[in-house]
């Protein structure tokens, strides 16, 4: 129970910084949607998905092999040269990929466009594989130091950057594209540049060879498989360039924002916190009850904001967006719920990680690559950017059950399934009655989808109620929380007296 309160409190302060790190996303919605065309925005998501792919191929990072080989080093002096060697490898190979990039930036360019039109704006988001490299180490340093109050500082500081950034080269100079290049950019380049500088004074600039070869043998496999990963929840976009138009391209974007709700302010903040945490509960007698508690909190921590975040989606979009957007709306519950799944998938391979089979993530990732080709080829050609949105949930699926069962052959965390089928099915029954409902005014759907949720969150009341170890944590969270009102209460008594 300490440790399920601990996660739930680093957890939350994580998500702050989180929130205020990726909020200019949705803050800039209304600016982006009336400033941009769907098919700007398209571009948009085509020059982040080929920056993402260099990155992966080139960018030489070692984010997953860094804390787990952290802890296992005798010394903080060998613990400082680890950090020095990984930031120096990345720091040389990204360094070089960017200015290949640069030099290819029309030729790139003209091969995903048919144009090169963008090969500027692409040139501006290829130092962001540098410099987005170099400030996730600093921020993996300051998440195994246990500081999270200063990662929230440093997550709000750079939310006034970019805000500032986005409204000058956007709007005022009304650059359009090349405005959201140059904003992400300056931004990133100024914190990496920051948090380097913080870092190597106090790591120290050296590197360990041997340490540097463990690291990228580990990685490697995980470099291999993150190809696939990425095949399967980016290229759907290109697939959707080439079935459909760059105006869909736009919309799937747009819905993708919501998705990304749940990856980057509900998942990644528990990550940064478990992505350390779980190798040292690996070594502790109760590992496996650990791993089953935390699995149950993070489904329900995953879905219920996946369902009220899917009933709402359309709602924001109607708000926020420009009517050209609106039909975007379609795809985001299927986007959403594929993150859900690929959440626990990233839950369970810690089982490869922590025995050192990553072999294993790149073999599964792979087949399920072949499986979502087969879906992207069935369904985007007839429902366009929907179908890749079904596409991709539906290849997430299967992925989740795949390394589920694959998983346990190595270390089984004796995991259960009964919350997430029970949950799932208040999904699909909530979901199925909104859009089966239709609302004459914008007023009368959000009264409609409001009494949903409250019907939703009964049924995951009573979902919780049924299972011992969430029902234990809900009294524990009660109890605590009644005892804290109580001092508040007495504290207050005794500063009136």
């Amino acid at each position: 129970m300490s440790q399920a309160t601990k996660m739930v409190k680093h957890s939350t302060i994580y998500a702050v910084g989180n929130i205020s790190r990726q909020l200019v996303g949705f803050i800039m919605l209304p600016v982006y949607t009336r400033f941009l065309s769907p098919a700007d925005y398209g571009v948009i998501g085509l020059l982040v998905f080929l920056v993402s792919l260099v990155e992966l191929l080139f960018g030489g990072h070692m984010f997953n092999a860094v804390p787990k080989y952290y802890y296992e080093q005798n010394s903080d002096q060998a613990r400082k040269r680890l950090i020095s060697s990984a930031l120096i490898i990345t720091a040389v190979t990204s360094g070089i990929t960017v200015s290949c990039v640069i030099l290819l930036s029309t030729q790139a360019s003209s091969l995903l466009f048919g144009s090169s039109e963008y090969s500027t704006a692409l040139a501006m988001f290829s130092i962001v594989v540098l410099t987005n490299a170099l400030e996730n180490y600093a921020l993996i340093y300051i998440r195994i130091q246990q500081r999270p109050w200063l990662f929230v500082g440093l997550s709000l500081s750079k939310l006034v950057l970019q805000l500032s950034l986005n409204l000058y080269f956007i709007v005022y100079l009304n650059w359009g594209v090349l405005g959201v290049a140059a904003s992400a950019m300056c931004s990133s380049l100024l914190f990496a540049t920051y948090l380097t500088i913080r870092t190597v004074r106090q790591t120290g600039i050296s590197f360990e060879k041997n340490i540097s070869i463990t690291l990228f043998k580990f990685s490697l496999p995980l470099w291999i498989g993150g190809i696939a990963g990425l095949y399967i929840g980016s290229a759907n976009r290109y697939f959707i360039r080439i079935f459909s138009s760059l105006d869909d391209v736009g919309l799937f974007e747009l819905a993708t924002k919501f998705s990304s709700i749940i990856y980057l302010l509900i998942w990644t903040p528990f990550l940064q916190y478990w992505q350390t945490e779980r190798f040292r509960i690996y070594k502790q007698k109760n590992a496996i009850a650990t791993y089953q508690t935390v699995f149950k909190i993070a489904t329900v921590a995953l879905i219920v904001p996946a369902i009220a975040i899917s009933l709402f989606s359309d709602v924001v979009i109607q708000i926020m967006a420009a009517e050209d957007f609106y039909p975007s709306s379609n795809a985001a519950p299927f986007l959403i719920f594929s993150v859900v799944f690929y959440c626990l998938t990233i839950f369970n391979n810690f089982s490869f990680l922590v025995k050192e089979k990553t072999g294993w993530m790149s073999k599964n990732s792979y087949l399920t690559a072949a499986i979502v080709t087969v879906f992207y080829f069935s369904l985007i050609p007839e429902y366009g950017f929907v179908g890749a949105a079904i596409a991709t949930m539906a290849a997430n699926i299967i992925q989740f059950f795949i390394v589920f069962y694959a998983s346990k052959k190595f270390y089984d965390m004796e995991l259960q399934l009964s919350t997430l089928f029970s949950l799932s099915l208040v999904a699909c029954l909530s979901l199925s009655v909104a859009y089966l409902i239709e609302a004459d005014t914008l007023l009368t759907n959000i009264l409609y989808r409001s009494i949903n949720l409250c019907v939703v969150m009964l049924a995951v009341f009573l979902v919780i109620l049924r299972d011992s170890t969430l029902r234990k944590i809900l009294v524990n969270l009660a109890g605590s929380l009644k005892i804290k009102m109580k001092h508040r209460d007495k504290k207050s008594i005794s500063d009136s007296a």
